[in-house]
């Protein structure tokens, strides 16, 4: 019998999560509507900002192949979908913040032909994605450099063991978008503002990827040292 509800639950439940699927238009972004640049200038605001060591610049990411990863994030949407720009989640502050934004689980990397360009992986007019018709969330780009790695799970781990030197981050503006109902065609992600299914993610030219800050190489030593010496005592207890 406990085998019975358990298959009924999770039955149920696979499911549920089935239906909780809606499509958006997942190609471009055209016209440059998303172009990111590196600053190493500047460190990341997620972890605090502040100038970083002399001789940074600013420039266009490069054309190489694989160089600059990006991931659409999704979260809640709290307004009431008139549109106002009050109503769509603001960009995180802190790397706390952005890892409680979900993975919808699509994304792109780096143009190879004109610097700056991003292409998205995989572009289909009816790319489905795990929250359904009917309910609205609000969206967000995060791109990477690629020596943080090649997936956003494997990128969000790097940025949290902080310990990749070199390694930059960056955020789009937010918007927001209630998909289709599957197969059809989805409203479209990138353009220049709002339209019938929410606001896309409009006027992110030029996002700044950051650089990411590591701890010097002799703050990890005395880390280390102090680890070690902690466990001397421990043992010597």
């Amino acid at each position: 019998m406990k085998k019975l509800v358990l298959t009924s639950v999770c039955t149920l439940a696979v499911a549920g999560g089935a239906l909780a699927q809606g499509t958006i238009n997942w190609s471009g972004p055209a016209n440059g509507s998303y172009t990111t640049q590196t600053n190493s200038q500047t460190y990341s605001p997620l972890f605090g900002g502040g100038p970083a060591p002399a001789g940074g610049s600013i420039g266009l990411t490069g054309t190489a192949t694989g160089s600059y990863y990006f991931e659409l994030l999704y979260t809640a949407y709290t307004g009431s979908g008139n549109g106002t720009a009050g109503s769509i989640a603001p960009q995180p502050t802190t790397l706390a913040q952005l890892a409680t934004w979900s993975d919808a689980g699509i994304g792109g990397a780096n143009s190879t032909t004109v610097a700056g360009r991003n292409v998205v992986a995989t572009a289909n007019a009816a790319q489905v994605v795990p929250w359904a018709n009917g309910t609205t969330d609000s969206i967000m780009l995060v791109e990477w450099s690629a020596n943080l790695g090649t997936t956003w799970t494997s990128a969000l781990a790097a940025l949290q063991a902080d310990v990749t030197p070199n390694a930059f981050v960056g955020l789009s503006q937010t918007g927001y978008i209630n998909p289709n109902v599957a197969p059809a065609g989805g409203p479209a992600i990138f353009g220049s503002g709002s339209n019938a299914n929410g606001y896309t993610i409009a006027n992110s030219t030029s996002t700044q990827l950051y650089l990411v800050p590591v701890p010097e190489p002799s703050t990890i030593a005395m880390a280390a040292f102090g680890g070690l010496s902690l466990l001397a005592l421990r043992r010597k207890k």
